[in-house]
């Protein structure tokens, strides 16, 4: 990645609202707050230097940090890890994180997409919250990107549920007779980018077993995979 030129700390924390109280949040140090505003920076503001290709390097990232904690501290075989890892990484507890640590207040959004509310959408909240980590490990090392995850992560690895879910219960259902993944295809998207509503089917081969709608698409998935099991034990399957 192309890294900015050096920003001092002064000139960012003039610059970008709430950044002060971000890094005390992170309990880190940035080196080069240039990764630091390049992580808080969404593609409305600029088209060349924004945090798109960190928040690809912090999704491995967290799903390497959070594998390894659930499986030191966890017994179980592989699906229920698998299962527990799919809700510590999702956009759902991301966002929520992020908005614990207020990471919204400090984001560099173009003015009409901030107006729109784009500082508080699931989505744009989690990206940001991936590109911060991968900055965090290009900064300070995996180390460094462990000891952060760990930290933020930690309420939720403690509560998190292995018990399957409707999407894990439905996949569970095709793995089992040899079908592979579920299908899942974006219908629609309405609404205001603030308050997008998506609306997501998933199928069986060509067959549209289910659809459903949230402000989410995972939700839109989790939903409309409740509703394919429902259709499946009605047929008189077993999922």
């Amino acid at each position: 990645m192309r890294r900015l030129p050096h920003t001092g700390a002064a000139a960012l924390f003039h610059e970008v609202p709430g950044a002060a109280r971000l890094t005390e949040s992170l309990a880190y140090q940035f080196r080069d707050l240039g990764l630091l505003r390049v992580a808080l920076t969404h593609p409305t503001a600029s088209a060349r230097h924004n945090n798109q290709r960190l928040e690809f390097l912090g999704d491995a990232v967290l799903e390497l940090v959070i594998s390894r904690a659930l499986f030191d501290q966890r017994r179980g075989g592989e699906g229920k890890l698998t299962f527990a890892r799919q809700k510590l990484v999702n956009e759902e507890t991301l966002a929520d994180i992020a908005r614990g640590i207020h990471l919204g207040d400090s984001l560099i959004l173009g003015a009409a997409f901030r107006r729109e509310g784009g500082a508080s959408q699931p989505s744009v909240l989690a990206d940001a919250m991936e590109a911060l980590i991968a900055a965090v490990y290009l900064d300070g090392g995996l180390e460094a990107a462990q000891a952060l995850v760990l930290r933020l992560w930690a309420p939720h690895i403690a509560q998190a549920d292995a018990a399957l879910d409707s999407k894990g219960a439905l996949q569970a259902w095709y793995q089992a007779r040899g079908l592979g993944e579920p299908r899942y295809e974006d219908l629609k998207a309405e609404g205001p980018p603030h308050q997008r509503v998506f609306t997501v089917g998933v199928y069986l081969g060509d067959e549209q077993l289910a659809k459903s709608s949230g402000r989410t698409k995972r939700l839109a998935q989790q939903q409309a995979a409740g509703v394919a099991l429902r259709v499946l034990r009605d047929r008189g399957e077993q999922p």
